[in-house]
């Protein structure tokens, strides 16, 4: 991944609405599924960059991530929280068993996501669960996933496919950023009928920028709402995709 997205990972996911509202939808998925007493857990976040999410992790139990960039590494080394290791899927350097394993906004960056998937199989204990995040719907592809150098995006149903051909049972999944889904595709539609004008050679960078706070904060409290949503109905559209799977026990 471009090094500029990694400068602004940190910043962004304290104060953008997006990025603060799936770091919340994730540790509330986890939470219920975990329940509020357990013992220490062994948690796995592969590709965590320098995320607030793998930090917060850390409540229940000792929290590896594995980046691929070694700035990364890094910056999450000084961390007392989390254990920070260079490597990436597939060939992970870590051993498991693992209780826990988060694979948030990965997926669609390997070019063999079925054999990924097979590999986090393999590092969970029978009844672990793997918790991740895609961004929805191929027909949205833009020059963000360019920048983000991705692979491809997905349906629900191409997630549920490809988790369930690896292995996994499905205990929920739903997609997320759905009230904001208009929005989302008219600015990626219209950045393919008008692309920026670059530089010969130039390369386009990540330049996703926290909004004006009034702008800011009405969309975080739409996205509060919807998770607030989330918690009674699978939503049938957005422009993301979140699924909660897990190891079968036997």
């Amino acid at each position: 991944m471009d090094k500029s997205v990694y400068e602004r990972f940190l910043s962004l996911d304290e104060r953008h609405f997006w990025r603060r509202a799936k770091r919340e939808l994730v540790l509330e998925w986890l939470g219920e599924a975990l329940g509020e007493s357990h013992p220490p857990l062994r948690l796995l976040d592969v590709g965590g960059a320098t995320s607030l999410v793998t930090r917060e992790l850390s409540a229940h139990g000792e929290v590896t991530v594995v980046e691929p960039e070694a700035s990364c590494v890094a910056l999450l080394a000084g961390d007392a929280r989390v254990r920070a290791v260079q490597g990436g899927l597939p060939g992970l350097p870590v051993e498991g068993p693992f209780d826990v394993i988060t694979l948030l906004d990965v997926l669609e960056h390997l070019d063999d996501d079925l054999g990924g998937l097979r590999e986090l199989l393999s590092l969970l204990r029978p009844g672990g669960l793997l918790l991740l995040t895609v961004p929805a719907y191929q027909w949205m592809w833009s020059e963000h996933d360019v920048v983000l150098h991705h692979r491809r995006r997905y349906t629900r149903g191409r997630l549920e496919g490809v988790v369930r051909n690896a292995g996994f049972e499905i205990l929920r999944s739903s997609y997320y950023t759905s009230l904001l889904l208009p929005v989302m595709a008219a600015q990626r539609l219209a950045s393919r009928v008008k692309p920026k004008r670059r530089a010969a050679g130039e390369h386009p960078e990540y330049d996703v920028k926290i909004p004006a706070a009034p702008l800011n904060t009405a969309l975080s409290a739409a996205m509060r709402l919807e998770r607030g949503l989330l918690g009674h109905a699978r939503l049938p559209a957005g422009g993301a995709v979140i699924a909660l799977c897990r190891r079968p026990r036997a």
